[in-house]
């Protein structure tokens, strides 16, 4: 019969980045038959629970996280948790008690506690095993928040201690479990904060408290063989204990009884020390994996870092770029120009040249212009005096002589030559 006590309903959260993300999926699905936990009993693996599951989680996540980062100016950590893994389960003391159907209810209840929290949008991945010595619920989920990739909300102080009081309401209340103890309460008392320990160190400190009761088991069967090596002596006086026959049988009895625990026992010592072996393996990988986790830190700083430089010098090598196009263009200008001034060049002489034969050409028709209007003032003076001659009674021309005709020609050249010095003072006349 379980014990009454220890009925508390139990979760718990850890932050998961994205170089853990993998991992924690391998362990969560069993995608792998090679476990660090001996407490893992493969040949019952079949019987785990998945809810719902993400065919590449890492992807997936991936592509939640370049979604937001679209959406922000603010960079996002290579170093940020992109994930929150829950663990919920009970005490294995409420486990017993509860039936296979009560235990099957109180894990969906906690499930749609998780997804109420996030909303489904936001899960990623909820198994339950059953493997293992007690049942317990892996969910992970997205840690969006108004938009953002904000898993540290979550893990402030007041939120643990609200969620916490939530579950055991929600949750724990309808099977019979308590919420834990409260850390102000602990605090009120003068006692320590419990921690929760890592399941190495959980599982050593077992170990070396079985190894503990194994030896007592071990000394109190050496102090039986010691008794059942006892030779009872009738009416003999000796410094040895005596004892009847009917005492000496049931030593005797309980001594082979305690024979057969010590093989259990010794069969038991070999479990526990393969065990233990396996534990220490554990510890110094973890050990392996701290101080390669701390190597990572360093190496995600330093990448950050030649990251900055590295898009420094894009920027850099995009203005440079921008200068030589700038220069590429202000070439490709100064060519044009160059090609411009020479044809404006040519252009030029060649109406320099159009120019100068304009010039021959206006000078001919100019001369030729002043001979027509000389000859065209000639015939209009000869008109002119031949109509002053003219008898109009007779309708015959009067008679001219040579001489007269003469003084006519002579007249024509002045003429003309006024005509000239007309145009002349014209062109002196200021314009108004």
């Amino acid at each position: 019969m379980p014990e009454a006590e220890n009925q508390y309903c139990i979760i718990r959260m850890r932050k998961v980045k994205m170089t853990a993300l993998k991992a924690s999926q391998i362990h969560n699905e069993r995608l792998t038959d090679r476990h660090s936990n001996p407490d893992i009993d493969t040949d019952r693996s079949d019987q785990n629970v998945v809810f719902f599951r993400t065919e590449n989680l890492t992807e997936d996540v991936k592509r939640r996280v370049a979604d937001i980062q679209s959406r922000q100016k603010r960079k996002i950590r290579c170093d940020a948790p992109v994930a929150i893994e829950y663990m919920i389960t009970a005490s294995p003391e409420a486990m017993a008690r509860l039936s296979a159907e009560e235990r099957e209810r109180y894990f969906a209840e906690c499930l749609s506690f998780v997804e109420a929290r996030h909303g489904t949008r936001n899960r990623l991945s909820a198994v339950l095993h059953l493997d293992e010595t007690t049942p317990h619920l892996h969910v992970l989920v997205f840690p969006e928040r108004e938009g953002k990739l904000d898993a540290k909300s979550f893990f402030k102080l007041p939120a643990l201690t609200a969620m916490q009081d939530e579950f055991a309401v929600k949750v724990g209340r309808q099977f019979g479990l308590e919420r834990g103890v409260r850390l102000t309460e602990l605090l009120e008392k003068g006692e320590k904060p419990h921690r929760h320990q890592s399941v190495a160190v959980y599982k050593a400190k077992k170990l070396k408290e079985t190894e503990r009761k194994l030896a007592e088991l071990e000394q109190t069967t050496a102090d039986l063989a010691a008794v059942e090596a006892i030779t009872p002596k009738k009416g003999v006086l000796s410094s040895r204990v005596s004892v009847t026959p009917e005492e000496f049988e049931t030593l005797s009895g309980q001594a082979k009884a305690y024979v057969v625990t010590k093989e259990t026992l010794a069969k038991r010592s070999k479990s526990l020390i393969a065990r233990e072996q396996a534990v220490s393996r554990k510890e110094a990988l973890l050990d392996s994996s701290e101080a390669l986790r701390e190597q990572n830190k360093t190496l995600s700083v330093e990448n950050s870092l030649l990251r900055d430089r590295e898009s420094s010098e894009k920027a850099k090598n995009t203005e440079l770029r921008a200068k030589l196009r700038k220069f590429d263009d202000y070439e490709e200008t100064k060519r044009l120009l160059k090609d411009t001034q020479t044809a404006l060049a040519e252009a030029n002489s060649q109406l320099a040249k159009e120019k100068e034969e304009h010039e021959k050409t206006k000078g001919k028709l100019q001369a030729q212009a002043e001979r027509f209007e000389a000859v065209v003032r000639g015939a209009r003076a000869l008109v002119k005096y031949l109509y002053q001659k003219f008898d109009s009674k007779k309708k015959v021309l009067c008679e001219v002589t040579l001489q007269e005709f003469a003084n006519f020609l002579e007249k024509i050249p002045n003429s003309q030559q006024q005509t000239k010095n007309k145009a002349v003072e014209q062109k002196r006349v200021p314009e108004r």
